[in-house]
């Protein structure tokens, strides 16, 4: 239900907002104000101002706190990442018109990059597909294929990467994550969740799809011709140099570091 009209004076309040957090909280820097990145923030909330707020709030905090997943972070740092097919997206939307990324954490190699940088690789990805508005309105799905998953990589992503990647996409990313579609997932993954769980609001929990080994599951929602043949679909495998070149094109930010307070 979004228009010209509702969108300035939606932009003039959180404008207004923002000035009235900024004073009232001075080591909080929220350095861009410009429409296009603060209407992220309104579309992510359903224009629920307040909400948009503390969404950007976060967003800010998330950044500051968490410096190593942005600063000095470029395309050539994730590019083994990328190269390694661990985080791709696919090339068409899914019937709602949303953004669907695929992992493959078995495809983790500490040879060649640590767990920490696939989290990187995640938030650069995300940083550069949220710029489309499409996107921005319809939002993304995530499907995440455990084949050939080991306990040791399993173990690789620890407490601390799991509750930070909950917290992003939870409650510090302009975006909306509509679901999440595991398959293949092996016996131990029991251990992941048994963390992650606790970490995650209901609405999120909600929203997370275990399919096992049943693909016709995955299928039934999200169709099968625009998904590639790793997890059963009508498309030929990814190949993960149309994400590169994509991203090359794009202007990945990465704001300045915010000093932060309590709030």
């Amino acid at each position: 239900n979004e228009t010209d009209e509702r969108r300035v004076a939606a932009l003039e309040e959180f404008r207004q907002k923002i000035e009235e957090y900024s004073k009232a909280h001075p080591t909080t820097k929220i350095s861009r104000r410009d429409d296009a990145f603060l209407t992220r923030f309104l579309r992510a909330r359903k224009y629920d101002v307040d909400r948009a707020l503390e969404l950007l709030v976060n967003y800010t905090k998330f950044r500051a706190e968490h410096t190593e997943l942005f600063e000095g972070i470029t395309l050539d740092t994730v590019r083994p990442v990328l190269e390694n097919k661990l985080t791709f997206v696919l090339r068409e939307r899914d019937g709602e018109g949303r953004r669907v990324m695929m992992f493959q954490p078995a495809r983790m190699d500490p040879d060649k990059f640590s767990a920490e940088l696939t989290q990187a690789a995640f938030v650069y990805i995300l940083d550069a597909l949220i710029n489309d508005e499409e996107t921005q309105v319809n939002g993304f799905i995530m499907v995440e294929d455990y084949s050939d998953m080991t306990m040791m990589k399993m173990l690789m992503f620890d407490q601390k990467l799991i509750k930070q990647i909950t917290d992003l996409v939870q409650d510090a990313f302009p975006a909306r994550f509509k679901g999440f579609h595991l398959v293949r997932q092996p016996w131990y993954f029991s251990i992941v969740w048994a963390i992650a769980k606790p970490f995650m609001k209901e609405k999120m929990r909600k929203r997370i799809h275990l399919h096992g080994n049943d693909l016709d599951s995955l299928h039934k929602c999200l169709s099968k011709t625009g998904l590639p043949e790793e997890v059963g679909g009508d498309r030929p495998a990814y190949d993960a140099e149309e994400l590169i070149d994509f991203l090359s094109k794009v202007d990945v930010e990465r704001p300045p570091k915010a000093e932060v307070s309590s709030v």
